[in-house]
This record gives structure tokens, sequence and C-alpha cells, in this order.
């Protein structure tokens, strides 16, 4: 490490150990006074960011909502058994919106995956990843499971082959429907996992994030008019803006901003809004969901604006747990809502009010997310962690006997 990066590290809290070093000094920038640093899925209230905690949870109960009282009008005529009119005539279109939450969980992923990856080994981000994702993932997995195949949903009863592909992770491509539809939204993480790991592997630098951005970006800009699907499906355009974005954010909130790092959020807020506006093959689908597009650029821009005050050190105040709490129920409530939560309203939904019937179940599910966090998912992590960390992943050659 050079002199130059010694008092660049100097002003970084908490600053990882074995940091990749940063040996081009025109392009390193001085860190910021007293950055705080999150680490992602894990850690005390020191050492992660709350604000970013609770804007995620505010992403997961918008995508709740969406589901229970802002899908399209085919889809809650199946789960409420009538019109949406005549549930919810005055809030369906305001609960609409939360369908960009998912947009608002990319966007902090790329600042969370960043952030948590740096200083860290291959070796170290693949246990912190896959523990991150499959124990949640499979729990989910045999809950919806569960109900799908033994109660009456409005998911129907898919082959068994499409459970047994679901639990790799790898169902997008192989070619095999969800179990579960919010379950798209892990192979676009999955891949930004993937791709990051090259950098990972090389070593994190700033010079390295910024030029995976600027290759990323170009890819995602390049995808759609190229026609190759295995390149589409890998580069994920209509996501890739969000988390290329997130990156971004975290390098100004480790170092601070500069001119390029605003360029890069820039080009992707344009590339996000792009893709979400597209007539055809882009994030919204138009003939189902048609809002007046100005309300989409104000969403949008939004939510690049929390992030980026987060990123700037604006809600460095902000340290109330309850908030750090909210963050470790996110992954939980978003992925055992929809099945859970839906098949309650197409049992109950004919019998109570049904905004009470929504209250009532999203506060249940806030509490299982909870509780699944705390009594399942957190053992199976740390066994599943402690399983891989004394793994070889390079087995030695037995010894010759003689």
């Amino acid at each position: 490490m050079t002199q130059t990066d010694r008092r660049a590290s100097a002003g970084a809290a908490t600053r990882p150990r074995n940091e990749g070093a940063v040996t081009e000094e025109v392009l390193v920038p001085q860190a910021p006074p007293a950055a705080p640093v999150i680490v992602a899925g894990r850690g005390t209230g020191r050492d992660r960011l709350a604000a970013l905690d609770g804007l995620r949870f505010l992403a997961a109960l918008s995508v709740v909502l969406f589901h229970f009282a802002g899908q399209t009008p085919g889809a809650m005529q199946v789960i409420w058994g009538r019109p949406y009119q005549s549930v919810f005539p005055a809030l369906h279109d305001y609960f609409a919106f939360g369908r960009l939450g998912v947009d608002l969980f990319f966007l902090i992923s790329g600042f969370v995956i960043c952030m948590s990856a740096w200083g860290r080994t291959p070796r170290d981000f693949f246990i912190s990843r896959v523990t991150r994702l499959y124990p949640m993932y499979w729990i989910a997995i045999v809950v919806s499971a569960c109900v799908i195949y033994f109660a009456d949903t409005p998911f129907g009863h898919p082959h068994p082959r499409v459970l047994l592909a679901n639990f790799t992770m790898l169902q997008t491509p192989l070619g095999v429907s969800n179990l579960d539809p919010v379950y798209w939204t892990l192979w676009p993480e999955l891949c930004f996992y993937l791709t990051f790991a090259v950098v990972v592997w090389k070593g994190l630098s700033y010079q390295r994030v910024v030029i995976f951005c600027g290759l990323w970006t170009v890819a995602a800009v390049l995808a759609p008019a190229a026609h190759i699907p295995l390149l589409t499906l890998v580069v994920n355009p209509t996501s890739a803006p969000y988390f290329i974005a997130g990156m971004a954010f975290y390098l100004m909130h480790r170092y601070r901003p500069t001119p390029l790092l605003w360029g890069i959020v820039a080009m992707s807020w344009l590339l996000a809004l792009h893709f979400l506006l597209a007539p055809t093959g882009g994030r919204n689908n138009w003939e189902t969901w048609a809002p007046w597009r100005g309300w989409l650029v104000l969403a949008v821009t939004l939510f690049f604006l929390m992030v980026g005050a987060i990123a700037l050190g604006r809600t460095r105040r902000l340290r109330w747990r309850g908030l750090t709490v909210m963050g470790t129920m996110t992954f939980p409530l978003y992925l055992l809502h929809d099945t859970l939560g839906m098949t309650v309203a197409h049992h109950f939904g004919d019998r109570f009010d049904p905004l009470l019937l929504v209250g009532v179940t999203v506060v249940a599910l806030v509490v299982l997310a909870y509780l699944v966090h705390r009594f399942v998912e957190r053992p199976m992590v740390r066994a599943m962690r402690r399983s891989l960390k004394s793994a070889t992943f390079v087995p030695q050659p037995p010894a010759r006997h003689r």
C-alpha cells in the first residue's frame, strides 16, 4: 500500500482488513471523515447503516401491499374472488406503485454487496453470499410448497420438477417457472453476485469497481440490440442500472463524491427510466398497468435521491436499533408473504373487511418473518457458515503409504 493509500484509509471508519490497495494516486479520492460502514445481512447497530435497513424494509412492505391490493385486475379477481373496484376502489391505484419496490431493492443491493465484499477474499465472499441467499430461500420454498400442494391456493399445483428446479435457484436459465412469482428477482441478484465475484477475485479497489460499472453499463445497453439470449440472461439490462448506481453510491460513501461517480449515477438513472418507460420489452408491461409516466419518473428519482442521501451521510444520525431489526426481517418477509398472504386473501377475502384483513395479515407476516429469521434462518446460517469455512475447497492429495 502506498503512502497515499494510508492517508486515504485513515479517515474511513471501521475499514476492513486486507483491502485491495489503490495505487493510482490520481484516481483515489480522500475518504470522508467518520464514514459509517454497513455489513450486509449481519452485524450490530454500530456497523450498519440504520437508514438503509429501514429503506429496505419499506421496499419490502411496498411489494407486500402491491400483491395484496395493487395487482392487475385479472390477478385481483383470482385472489379476492371479485373485481378490485369492489375491494380497494380508492387504494388500488396507489398500491400499484408498490411493484417498483423491487427496483429500490436492486439499488440498495448494489450499495450493500459492494460494501460487504470490500476486503474479503473470494472464499469469504462466496460463503457470505451463499449463506445469505440459500438458507432463507430453502425455508421459503418448503413453506410455499406445503401451502401450494396441500391447500386451495390461487397458485395451482405445479409439476414436482418445478419444485426441484426451484431448489437450485436456477429455474430462470433452466426455463422453469417460479414456484412463487416473487422468486424472479433472485436471478438478477445471483447474476450480480457471480459477475461481481470476478472483481472480488482480482481484489476490490476504486478503479476496478468503476471499470466494472462501466463494462456492465455497456453490456446492458448492447444486450437488447445484440439479440443474444445468453448475454441478456446474464446482464439483466432492465435491472442492471439500479445495481450499478448502488455501487457508485457506495464509492461515494467510502471515498467522496466525484464527477465520475455522479456521471455513473446519472447514466444509470437515465437507463433505468429508459427501460421503465420503454413501450415494449422494458421493465413495465403497459398492457396491464399504464400510470402517468411522470409518476414513474418521480418514483425512480426519489429512490436515487434517498440512497444518495444515505451515501453522502445525510442520515448518519439515524441510529434507531429498530430499523436494524427491520432490515433483518426484510428477506424473510419478501420470500414468505406472497404465497401465504395471497392464500389468506383467497380464503377469507369475502368474510372480512378487506382493509382489516390486509392489516392483520401484514402484521402477522412481519411477526412471522422476525420469528423465522430469529429461530430458523439464523441457526441455519451459522451452521452452514461453520461447515463451509471448515470445508477444504481444494483437496490435498492423499499421503503415500510406505
